[in-house]
């Protein structure tokens, strides 16, 4: 090899593995699409509410570029049911999340915090949760 090549492979090799550095990751992101889940709100407080039944709903949106599927929903009490409308959601899609609280079933007055949990095929968030918190006044 001649000195001038031999001074100018250092760069070349920097060079490269500054390209690949940037490139792969796109690359990467590009062969494999993946579902990201997201549910908003990701609280609510319902302030004061009479002992009587209690329903709310959340989001739940698919901002990945990948089919999202949730295979679980599941909550913090018994007293406290979840359920989606539609357990699928393409990309950019969305679903309803109707959750409903009796607080008359058991008794329930005070301070109250429910969370709800999802599980889904969402590689970075395999389970998330919301919650949601109310005073239920006692009769």
């Amino acid at each position: 090899m001649t000195p001038i090549r031999d001074h100018m492979r250092p760069r070349t090799v920097l060079l490269l593995a500054a390209l690949a550095a940037l490139i792969l990751p796109l690359l990467a992101a590009c062969g494999n699409p993946t579902p990201r889940i997201v549910v908003e709100p990701t609280s609510q407080d319902l302030g004061e509410r009479a002992q009587e039944r209690i329903e709310l709903a959340y989001t739940v949106r698919n901002a990945g570029d990948a089919l999202l599927i949730i295979e679980k929903v599941s909550t913090s009490c018994g007293c406290t049911v979840a359920e989606l409308d539609r357990t699928e959601i393409p990309p950019g899609e969305t679903a309803q999340l109707l959750v409903s609280l009796d607080p008359v079933e058991d008794d329930l007055f005070g301070d109250v915090k429910r969370v709800i949990y999802l599980r889904s095929n969402d590689p970075d968030a395999p389970e998330v949760s919301v919650e949601f918190n109310v005073q239920i006044n006692k009769p």
